[in-house]
């Protein structure tokens, strides 16, 4: 079970760390806000010197009177999205009674339309073309001549932004060429790497998807998630993405099929079962989680995500929160 959304009043110390975690995997802001003030009080005096304790309890009381100004504002400006939506759609059908508002309406569906085409495919064209060749990163080519450990740092940059087969051409010449980074590789194309080969279109729209999620449009990023795996569910990389999009906003039981469906699909996919212990530790099941914890030590020990969750199980361990 996910944790309550409203922090409940009373709990002992290691309860209020327990949901900490929980809030910190969910980055659900407002509730880590408080939790975190409720510790800094709880903290045992001699863990914290009393200026500190108030200047920290000062700073949580901000964060959260931040995040609710964000997120009134951010509402704000979804409303007057809706609102260009609706004049530039056939919602707006009202306004073709006057010519005026017709005139207006119709140059407002033009830039509207203009701007998405904008972000849909010049700026991929620009990023694809000039930006990434620029710092090294030709999607459309992976340039001959490199050593096994400049093509493995290039596929781990390719996967930061969303480009599965150039990483996939740059790990099969760094798996090739042998070595320490050919190893790291050949393990690296087994485990992130989707098991099919996927179609350009379908990158195009994880590199749009990946952009709305990392700029918190969750709303944006799921619908464009949701397009890929009905026209490309081959896609193993966008499973975990949209699971843990759900987790966030509550629906715990959508994210575990995402992340099972993707793990049936490729069973040695490494995210999927990352996903699956940030779905264990929401839910408090931290048995499941060191399962699937070491599940992904048999598919890569030196993952920097084993080390994460390692460091979570400790600390909870060390701590006494199980």
């Amino acid at each position: 079970m996910l944790p309550p959304k409203v922090v409940p009043d009373g709990l002992t110390l290691p309860e209020y760390q327990r949901l900490l975690l929980q809030y910190q995997i969910l980055t659900w802001m407002p509730q880590m806000a408080k939790v975190s003030k409720i510790l800094v009080v709880l903290a045992p005096p001699e863990a914290m010197p009393e200026d500190q304790r108030r200047k920290m309890t000062a700073l949580m009381t901000a964060v959260q009177t931040s995040v609710f100004v964000t997120t009134a504002i951010t509402e704000v400006e979804n409303a007057a999205s809706e609102v260009v939506k609706f004049a530039a759609s056939q919602g707006g059908k009202l306004l073709d009674k006057n010519e005026v508002t017709k005139a207006a309406k119709d140059k407002v569906s033009v830039a509207f339309g203009f701007a998405s085409q904008l972000a849909s495919s010049a700026v991929h064209k620009v990023l694809e073309d000039v930006v990434l060749p620029h710092v090294g990163l030709p999607v459309h080519y992976v340039p001959e001549g490199g050593t096994a450990e400049q093509y493995l740092t290039m596929a781990k940059r390719f996967e930061i932004i969303g480009y599965c087969e150039p990483m996939r051409q740059a790990l099969k010449k760094a798996s090739v060429l042998g070595g320490e980074s050919g190893k790291r590789a050949t393990i690296m194309l087994k485990t992130r790497v989707p098991l099919a080969t996927i179609n350009s279109e379908a990158t195009s729209k994880f590199v749009d998807g990946l952009k709305c999620q990392l700029t918190k449009k969750e709303a944006q990023a799921k619908a464009i998630y949701t397009e890929i795996l009905r026209d490309c569910p081959e896609f193993d990389w966008v499973y975990p993405r949209l699971a843990e999009i759900e987790l966030v906003q509550g629906d715990e039981p959508r994210a575990r099929d995402l992340l099972k469906r993707a793990i049936k699909q490729n069973p040695d996919y490494l995210l999927a079962w990352r996903g699956l212990c940030n779905l264990n530790l929401a839910n408090w099941q931290i048995d499941a989680m060191q399962s699937n914890l070491d599940k992904m030590k048999t598919l890569d020990p030196q993952a920097s995500e084993v080390g994460q969750i390692e460091q979570i199980i400790d600390l909870i361990n060390q701590g006494g929160m199980r």
